[in-house]
């Protein structure tokens, strides 16, 4: 074979490595003789993202969501605010990936396998007084039970829309959405942990004190103590308003009053960028396969190309929900002890809600997960960086339902009666796409969780709950966006 391959010119041999079935042919064919070495190392970017592309399913999401997290982590382990991340110039299109990039996507493939076997076969119900990671904090009647969401049998659900679904369109979906999911955790981490980082630059220790998971409050308990008591603050009086000057942090504030119009404003240069992407490719996917095949357009859809732009939409939110839930971090959730399953293979990711750098530590057998989480764990290149306390000194979720909530007393009437929650606070990059391209808004009554048994038919325990959006792609929570109107209010 090494006689036969000296004779192939270098641009043939190059298409014949394009064409391997997976990156072990690339090594051996590469491995065959200095020839076939020379066109190897010659080509080598354009070779991986030609045999990435056709073997593994949404390979440039999931090489966007790798090197997103890689920008990330190299700031914050210098101490620094993670930088604006141009979308673009993470794809494949811009950069060809290189061998350790593909490493990291295979790693990333398999955590998403991980989560799609927890999905149909996780005997966990992820109770939300047990589960902060739940959109949800009180969604006390736990999630669908997955297996009436496990392939086939779905199908007998009678889902709408859903007779034509396979695996495959299951998992083009599926994967699609996670890795998205993920690249949207990176992005965004900045704009999320801005009052992190601007207690920093401005030496705000109190407030990470006081905001900081307990682990980092137990490590700096002598330093609190030795604060004179009008530097200890509180979280009303200093923490609220100090927290308020993120943009992420006004959810709750009518998108019509001053401070909303403020809001929306910075939301251009927050959310903008991924979503323009996210709505330019729901576009183009529409255009070269419609996701209507009946041809009719939804009476909320201003344009045809409204309905893949949606679609995208309702799949990244969708993909939230169930995503987040199938994690322990020991820091912040049950086990402090280390993952209950063998396993060595990890995954660096940063979860959206979460905006933390974590290493993923995955089971050798996947079957294990049936009954575990995945077990995260703050990333342990921080412990001896100039980055080290970043992980452990603001807890998003805290600011969101401890100070934010709880002191504006937001939720009091669900966490009672559980009736019509508002959107979850991260569900704001939702809020924002919606109503900036498409001029819309949350269906009424999305948010809507009754008391039982009215339960098991509202929209986020049954029609979230069983992935339709994964099964029907005209599946939409959406309505014409009303000015003055809270649309997702079922009683306005």
């Amino acid at each position: 074979m090494e006689h036969s391959l000296l004779s192939v010119p270098p641009e043939l041999l190059k298409r014949i490595f394009e064409s391997c079935n997976d990156f072990s042919q690339v090594v051996a064919l590469a491995s065959v003789c200095r020839h076939a070495h020379t066109v190897w190392v010659d080509n080598s970017g354009v070779i991986v993202w030609s045999v990435g592309k056709s073997q593994i399913r949404s390979f440039d999401d999931a090489l966007m969501a790798v090197r997103a997290t890689a920008i990330v982590l190299k700031a914050e382990l210098a101490g620094n605010r993670p930088p604006g991340i141009n979308i673009m110039s993470l794809s494949g299109n811009s950069k060809f990936p290189d061998f350790a990039e593909v490493k990291e996507v295979l790693n990333m493939q398999y955590l998403v396998r991980c989560i799609e076997y927890m999905y149909f076969n996780s005997t966990h119900r992820h109770w939300g007084d047990q589960n902060p990671n739940n959109l949800f904090e009180k969604m006390k009647y736990g999630s669908y039970p997955s297996e009436r969401r496990r392939f086939p049998e779905c199908l007998k659900e009678g889902i709408p829309g859903a007779e034509d679904a396979t695996i495959d369109s299951f998992r083009d979906s599926f994967y699609r959405a996670m890795y998205r999911l993920l690249i949207a955790g990176a992005v965004l981490t900045g704009a999320y942990m801005d009052p992190l980082f601007r207690a920093r630059e401005e030496g705000n220790v109190g407030f990470h004190l006081r905001n900081g998971y307990t682990l980092f409050q137990d490590d700096c308990w002598e330093q609190i103590t030795e604060m004179d008591v009008s530097e200890q603050g509180s979280h009303e009086d200093d923490d609220l308003p100090y927290i308020r000057r993120s943009p992420v942090y006004n959810y709750d504030v009518t998108d019509w009053s001053d401070i909303g119009q403020w809001k929306y404003r910075e939301y251009e240069a927050i959310f903008g960028p991924f979503v323009s992407w996210i709505v330019e490719d729901g576009r183009n996917r529409q255009h070269e396969q419609s996701q209507n095949p009946a041809g009719i357009k939804p009476d909320w859809a201003e344009s045809s190309d409204d309905v893949g732009v949606v679609r995208e939409l309702m799949l990244l939110m969708v993909a939230y929900d169930h995503f987040n839930s199938k994690f322990e971090n020991k820091v912040r959730d049950r086990n402090g002890n280390g993952p209950s399953y063998l396993g060595n293979r990890t995954v660096s990711i940063i979860r959206f809600g979460v905006f933390k750098v974590e290493k993923i530590t995955m089971p050798a057998i996947i079957e294990d997960l049936k009954s575990e989480y995945l077990f995260a764990e703050f990333h342990p290149c921080f412990e001896d960086s100039a980055g080290k306390d970043i992980p452990y000194q603001f807890d998003v979720w805290w600011a969101c339902f401890g100070i934010l909530d709880g002191l504006n007393k937001r939720w009091a009437y669900n966490r009672w009666n559980r009736e019509n929650p508002g959107p979850p606070p991260i569900l704001e990059l939702w809020n924002f796409a919606l109503r900036r391209y498409l001029n819309l808004g949350f269906r009424k009554g999305t948010f809507w969780m009754p008391r039982k048994p009215m339960i098991w038919e509202c929209t986020w325990w049954k029609e979230v709950g069983r992935g339709e959006i994964f099964l029907n792609p005209n599946w939409a929570v959406v309505q014409r966006y009303q000015p003055g109107t809270i649309s997702w209010d079922h009683q306005s």
